[in-house]
């Protein structure tokens, strides 16, 4: 139909011209708005084709984002202190599962003798070891002057993915390093190290903000190195192996924890002083411990 009427304007205006050839403006128009839609091949049950001019832009600019990426690979700009404060506790039950990992390697490797791995009269042994130190240690180089500057740098890199700055997490990583290792857990079988009071949190916070920056560059490339996504994973782990870990723990589990110091005998209780007194145990002015609820 279009090139039917186009045909039949044109064939109109030649024949309306004037003799003498004068030039005159001929307009041609045509709507179309009045064209009418056909069907190709009308003999068979086919759908007509239907063409829409909405790419519908949104929608696939939606499709094509790329999933969030997981609390662990993110450095927020602000502070999270709930998020640190449940980083944590999974420092706590880690350091609790490393030592009694120590307690079965070889005395070569912890330096720690069969009366240091007596779990008998921890308390004693704590005070004992607290007051000789800090001294000098006899660990091996590579326990002092690789591990403890890369578990620095676990710290480390703990409080840079809860947002805070450079000098915070090296505050913190000095704190975890030095309360809730040397004069915490660690302090249970030998002394304070000066090599571990110095070397795990002022190398740990170089160490640490390389490894920031590494785990950061691989998650811009994609997540590989050298081109291996498995690679990349498991690259991503020991960058930050306390998040991860956290993180895993947390989608499988789905509760959450609290860990509470205290210093008052039996945590007040008086059911478990009773309780104490009658198994035995006398009572002390000094009391340490840790109660820890766990909510499922």
């Amino acid at each position: 139909m279009l090139k039917a009427g186009l045909t039949a304007l044109l064939y109109s205006a030649l024949t309306n011209a004037s003799p003498t050839h004068s030039v005159q403006h001929i307009e041609l128009s045509y709507s179309f708005e009045q064209a009418q839609s056909h069907v190709l091949y009308p003999h068979y049950d086919l759908y007509p084709l239907t063409y829409s001019t909405n790419l519908g832009l949104a929608e696939i600019t939606s499709n094509l984002e790329e999933p969030p990426l997981p609390k662990y690979l993110i450095v927020p700009n602000e502070r999270d202190s709930g998020y640190l404060k449940e980083q944590t506790y999974t420092i706590v039950g880690l350091g609790v599962a490393t030592i009694g990992l120590m307690t079965l390697l070889p005395e070569s490797v912890t330096n720690w003798d069969d009366e240091d791995r007596n779990l008998s009269n921890l308390v004693s042994k704590w005070k004992d070891n607290v007051r000789a130190g800090p001294e000098w240690d006899r660990d091996d180089p590579f326990l002092n002057y690789v591990m403890h500057p890369y578990f620095g740098g676990v710290y480390y890199t703990v409080a840079r993915h809860a947002g805070y700055n450079e000098f915070g997490s090296f505050l913190y990583s000095a704190g975890v390093s030095t309360l809730f290792w040397e004069y915490g857990l660690e302090a249970f079988a030998e002394a304070p190290s000066w090599q571990d009071l110095f070397i795990t949190p002022i190398f740990g916070a170089v160490v640490g903000e390389l490894m920031l920056e590494a785990e950061q560059d691989i998650i811009a490339s994609g997540g590989q190195v050298m081109g291996s996504a498995s690679l990349g994973d498991v690259t991503l782990f020991f960058l930050n192996p306390v998040g991860h870990i956290h993180g895993w723990v947390s989608d499988i589990w789905g509760g959450n924890a609290e860990l509470h110091y205290s210093s008052t005998p039996w945590f007040n209780n008086r059911d478990a002083a009773n309780f104490a007194l009658r198994s035995g145990a006398h009572y002390d002015d000094y009391f340490y411990g840790a109660e820890i609820i766990i909510r499922f």
